[in-house]
């Protein structure tokens, strides 16, 4: 019987993810995920794919703000009444937005990260971001409000490469075991609790499934992307590897939940 065996979410987009036993599931996604993103100062968004060392920046919720650690460097405390909360146009891929202004302690704190000027942007609990082609708001994530991948299509992949891959870099917001490799392929709509979701398309793949997440340093010979490239190709080419969703009615998720497949 499948059941939804972990739930992933990403406080700020491209970063190290939080591991959590449940959550709260709205049509933007889990509560708490992508709501912050680092962009250049012209508002262009910025990720792992070009920028690895985003991956070892942790980020803890609070009830007041959030938490920023990273090795190296003194943690900074974010609560969300100090938040200047400007409009600031920004982009992720062809959506251009009016995003959120955090603090100047924030950019510096980022900046003394990744070694250039950067800012910290948020979004407050209603994103501005609509996305025509599925007619939902989205957070900063890159197209949809969830990602889920099988735990057999992981232990597919690892069968077939030298190095033992994990689930992180390929940044689910869901994971489903009890399911054989790829099962999740073929589903159209899921319930889970009082949870329906319907699976939109597959999740096309690029470098950034490379990046080693305890090192935030890419993996030598570009795997797993190369392995995958072998077998994982889509009908236009592109390599694909887990379902992105919509989310149809919101509710509750945990850990340990049944996962039905209504279609």
């Amino acid at each position: 019987m499948p059941y939804l065996s972990a739930l992933y979410r990403y406080p700020i987009k491209s970063t190290a993810y939080q591991q959590v036993a449940k959550a709260w599931v709205g049509e933007e996604g889990l509560e708490g995920d992508r709501r912050f993103m680092i962009a250049r100062p012209d508002g262009v968004f910025l990720t792992a794919r070009t920028h690895p060392r985003l991956q070892q920046i942790q980020t803890w919720l609070q009830k007041d703000g959030i938490l920023l650690q990273h090795p190296g460097q003194t943690p900074l405390a974010l609560p969300y009444a100090e938040l200047e909360k400007r409009p600031f146009v920004t982009q992720v891929w062809s959506d251009s937005f009016e995003a959120l202004t955090t603090n100047a302690a924030a950019n510096r704190w980022c900046e003394a990260v990744l070694g250039e000027p950067v800012r910290l942007l948020w979004m407050d609990k209603r994103s501005p971001r609509y996305r025509q082609a599925i007619g939902k708001r989205v957070s900063f994530a890159d197209g949809y409000p969830l990602m889920l991948i099988g735990q057999g299509s992981l232990e597919d992949l690892n069968g077939r490469t030298e190095r033992r891959h994990v689930m992180a870099q390929f940044r689910p917001n869901l994971v489903v075991e009890g399911i054989e490799a790829f099962a999740e392929d073929q589903w159209r709509r899921l319930r889970i609790g009082e949870v329906e979701l319907a699976v939109s398309k597959p999740c096309t793949r690029c470098a950034m499934i490379s990046v080693d997440p305890a090192t935030g340093t890419f993996i030598e010979g570009r795997e797993p992307l190369r392995t995958l490239a072998g077998y994982r190709r889509g009908l236009t080419g592109q390599v694909e590897f887990g379902q992105n969703l919509i989310v149809l009615t919101g509710g509750e998720l945990e850990v340990g939940m049944s996962v039905e497949v209504l279609a």
